[in-house]
């Protein structure tokens, strides 16, 4: 979704607020919404910009990370390297430990990237792009942030499982026959959870677009379809747009129906729609990519879920799901 803001229109806004007597009348204050727990410098030490933010030709564009991955390892050589050349300003955003703690505390550096994102970049309502996990944040930032709802325009995710998904529900249970416990983070992931419920309980709010994009062969957000699905989103398999296209749940991120289906949803209005993809994209594999960046990136993504997985904090592993936050009850 593109939003447009017509000087005319703010100018007969004003008018019709200052009226005869020329005065403002009082407005209610906006609900900022929950506090962020954590310090303004941990926050920032999180978001990562182009200078280009401080000017935008286009609406800003925030991405966010799937477990595991940094923003700039899940995005650099994709969408940060294919958006730039669309002309797009990007930032990318990276999550307390990896992802592996309370999504709770997590979503608060998406919060506290869209707003900043929004004030540098002059009051452009600003698009996600989330990978798994990172589909996620932006959808419960608007729920329970009521500022989000002027400051986001498109929230876009690829195989994020706002239902949960039943391989969380498999993984956590199968640790837990070893007495480890399961990552915070992953008890949310679970079909069921708590934070899935407190997601799903009241309507997201009116003003951004969402658009869910999913896999029918995804093996981590699964069963794809029900697992992804968001009510009010334009809910979108990659094989709406190209039939029993064999895509997983990484192979996402650098697809190339996948990739024109986020450009519809970031350049119309609304969110994106099938019908308006090109069928011609069927006969490519891959959306434009930096392989130079790639091969840099490529050993390190192969090597990070094993390791982020071992080196996991300890405090990260519960026995149980992390209990909801006041604001979330």
């Amino acid at each position: 979704m593109t939003r447009t803001y017509r000087f005319g229109t703010v100018f007969a806004a004003a008018a019709m607020l200052l009226g005869p007597g020329g005065a403002v009348p009082a407005m209610a204050e906006q609900d900022p919404g929950p506090p962020l727990e954590q310090s303004p410098e941990e926050l920032d030490a999180t978001l990562h910009c182009d200078s280009a933010i401080d000017d935008p030709d286009k609406q800003p564009v925030l991405f966010v990370p799937g477990t595991t991955a940094e923003g700039y390892e899940n995005f650099s050589f994709n969408y940060i390297h294919a958006l730039r050349a669309e002309g797009y300003s990007v930032c990318w955003m990276d999550y307390p430990h990896r992802g592996w703690r309370d999504m709770q505390t997590s979503t608060e550096n998406a919060v506290h990237a869209i707003r900043t994102m929004y004030e540098r970049s002059g009051g452009q309502p600003v698009s996600t792009l989330g990978h798994s996990q990172g589909g996620l944040h932006p959808a419960w930032a608007a729920r329970f942030w009521p500022d989000m709802a002027d400051k986001l325009d498109d929230a876009i995710s690829l195989g994020s499982p706002f239902q949960g998904s039943v391989v969380a529900n498999a993984y956590c249970e199968g640790l837990g026959l070893f007495g480890s416990g399961c990552q915070e983070s992953f008890w949310q992931f679970t079909k069921g959870s708590s934070w899935t419920e407190a997601l799903n309980a009241e309507p997201l709010p009116d003003g951004p677009s969402f658009t869910s994009i999913y896999t029918e062969f995804d093996e981590a957000a699964a069963p794809g379809a029900e697992a992804s699905a968001l009510a009010g989103s334009s809910h979108v398999a990659v094989q709406d747009v190209c039939t029993a296209r064999a895509v997983e749940h990484f192979g996402l991120v650098v697809d190339a129906a996948v990739y024109a289906l986020v450009l519809d949803a970031l350049e119309n209005p609304g969110g994106a729609d099938p019908e308006r993809v090109d069928g011609s994209v069927c006969t490519e594999v891959f959306m434009p990519l930096d392989y130079g960046e790639l091969a840099t990136q490529l050993p390190e993504l192969l090597a990070m879920p094993a390791r982020a997985w071992l080196e996991s904090p300890s405090w990260t592993w519960e026995r149980e799901e992390p209990p909801l936050r006041a604001y979330a009850r």
